[in-house]
Order: structure tokens, then sequence, then C-alpha cells
């Protein structure tokens, strides 16, 4: 035995090094929506599958769905605290840690889908800029960005085509920059994450909301609501996030997997998109909700009500504000994104 003993030990000096990457990881995931929603719960649960299928179960995420964890206004604190791992949601939560975030929510910016879209991809000035931000100033590292169309104002027995209609109504607002942009156009706001929208409506504490198409399905907002009218005012955006610390103790095998399954999965989502609208519109249609476009000449008058927004953000958000509105100046003369979002002609002056 005392013979055999050094080549025992040469021997297992000469097996090969264990792969960082075979280590088991559990991620936690928080997500406020029922798994079973095929928006938001079906792109989650799409992660999930590729994940685990590209690391052999090396790494598995384990999702809480309906708030269990945390609620939307709670989920940039728990991914900054590490309260959990993986989170997904909206630009609106991230403006007091990050408000350069919000150049996203400055109205009539990003007004139609091609122009989100392009600043939304990947090689984006903006989406690095912003990601920069959200990785900076929160501690959590942007996974992807989820492309939704754009808010619009869900009413009952009146459009809001004209802003002076929204003068004095109590509006849902997703969040504060909204709130802030119903403030200045007239309306009476109240900032509230989605889930509380259906509960305020219940209790007659509101007039309208303003909300994705979609959140008439989602939330059951058609109870209450039987209009859509389409300001497009700002985009609606989804950001999956993980935790900087979580991510950086992966090992590179796990964070190459993660990173793929996040790329794959958010092109499968701008693939499906127009498909998502087409069941929001057949929903729409089947419990009679009329459906309100803007003229130019409205688009105009909202712009005008709302018109200081921007200048207060570019005021508070210094290089970075000036970084982004470069970038977007750029991207306005592409030609993606260089047309408007319709050819109609202006009547007024």
């Amino acid at each position: 035995m005392i013979v055999r003993l050094p080549y025992l030990m040469l021997a297992l000096l000469l097996l090969p090094a264990g792969d960082a990457g075979a280590q088991q990881v559990k991620l936690k995931a928080n997500l406020q929506f029922p798994i079973s929603n095929p928006v938001f719960g079906g792109s989650l649960a799409r992660f999930k599958q590729e994940v685990e299928l590209q690391s052999n179960n090396a790494v598995t995420i384990e999702i809480f769905d309906k708030a269990q964890l945390f609620a939307d206004y709670q989920v940039v604190g728990a991914v900054s605290s590490g309260a959990v791992d993986i989170a997904m949601t909206t630009p609106q939560q991230f403006s007091n840690k990050a408000p350069v975030v919000g150049i996203l929510e400055q109205p009539f910016l990003f007004n139609f889908q091609a122009l989100i879209s392009a600043a939304a991809s990947p090689g984006s000035e903006i989406r690095k800029t912003i990601d920069e931000a959200i990785l900076t100033e929160v501690g959590a590292r942007v996974l992807w960005w989820h492309t939704l169309g754009n808010l619009a104002f869900l009413s009952k027995g009146r459009d809001v085509a004209d802003p002076a209609r929204l003068k004095d109504q109590r509006v849902a607002s997703p969040g504060k920059l909204p709130a802030q942009f119903v403030a200045w156009c007239g309306g009476k706001a109240s900032a509230l994450t989605i889930e509380k929208f259906h509960d305020a409506f219940k209790d007659e504490a509101l007039d309208m909301a303003m909300a994705g198409f979609g959140a008439l399905q989602a939330f059951g907002l058609w109870k209450f609501t039987d209009t859509v009218t389409f300001t497009s005012h700002s985009p609606i955006v989804l950001f999956l996030v993980i935790n900087e610390r979580t991510w950086q103790s992966l090992s590179p095998a796990h964070r190459a997997v993660i990173a793929q399954a996040a790329g794959k999965v958010e092109i499968e989502i701008r693939t499906h998109q127009s498909e998502s609208e087409a069941r929001a519109s057949a929903f729409a249609k089947s419990k009679n909700v009329k459906l309100q476009e803007l003229t130019p000449d409205q688009v105009a008058e909202w712009r005008a009500c709302s018109a200081g927004m921007l200048a207060d953000y570019m005021d508070k958000n210094g290089e970075r504000a000036r970084r982004l509105m470069d970038a977007y100046g750029k991207l306005r003369t592409d030609p993606c994104c260089s047309a408007g979002p319709s050819t109609a002609a202006f009547t007024r002056r």
C-alpha cells in the first residue's frame, strides 16, 4: 500500500479538472402574472425550458408566479438586493433608481413599432445605454427586452382622442412618469401597478386606465371599459433582469447558456408579436369594444399638452440623457424609422 500511494496520488492529479459549469445551480424567478398567461408567463416558461435543456439541468429555474414573492412595485428592489435572482418588470419600475430609463416613457418619442423595435435591438446604442444604467445603478443585468406595442387609454362610454376629454378624469397609470403624462394633460392620475387596476375599477375609484391593449383580457378590464383609445404615446417594454452578484457567481459556461437562451426567446417573442396583437383584437371584437385611433391633429394636441415632460427629463438626467437623445436622433434618420406612424395629413395648423 505504501508503494502504491505515490502512483494513486499521481493518477488523481492527472484526472481532468471538474468543469465549474457542471455544478448544480438553482435560480429563483419572480413573476407577477400567472404562468398560464400566454405572453408574460409563456415567455418566462420558454426561457426556463431553454436554460434547463441547454445546460442538461445543471442550471434550473424555479418560477414563483402570481406575485407569490413580490408585486410589480417591489421587483426592482428585490432583484437589486438579491432577494430574488431573476425577474421581469417594466421601465416604470426603474424610475426611482435609474431615472434615465424614463426616456422610454417620454410622450411620442417611441410611438410606432418599427422605432421601438430598432431601439430595443441588441446592438442599439439606446439599449446599451439603458442596460448600462440599470447595471450600474440597480445592480441588475438586463437579459432581454420584450416589446409589447404601446400604451392606450381604456375607458367606458367615451374615447379620449381629444386630450380635452381627459380633464378631471380619474386615471390609473402604471407608474410615476405615465401618471405625470396624465397630469400634464389635465387628468387626475393614480400610479398603480397593473394588477391593482381591476379592484380599483370595481371599487368605482377610476374612470379610465392607461394600459396595453392586452390588459383588456389579461386583467379582466373589459368588465369595466368599452373603449380603447390608441394614443400610442409610449411603448410597453418588459425587461428580464438577473441580479448582478448572482450573474458573477455563475461559471462562464452557465452565463453563456443563460445569455443564449435569453437571446433565443427574445427573438421568438418578437416573431410572435403580431399573433399577440391579433389575439387582443379578436378578444376586443368579441366584447364589442370600440377601438379609436388618433388623427395627426389629435396627436399634435397631445404632444402640446405634454411637452414639458421631455424638458424636465433632460434637465434631470445629464450626460446619459444627452447620449440617449443623440442616439435617438441618429435612429430617426435611419430608413427603418425616418417616417412617422401615419401618412395622414394635418388639417389644422
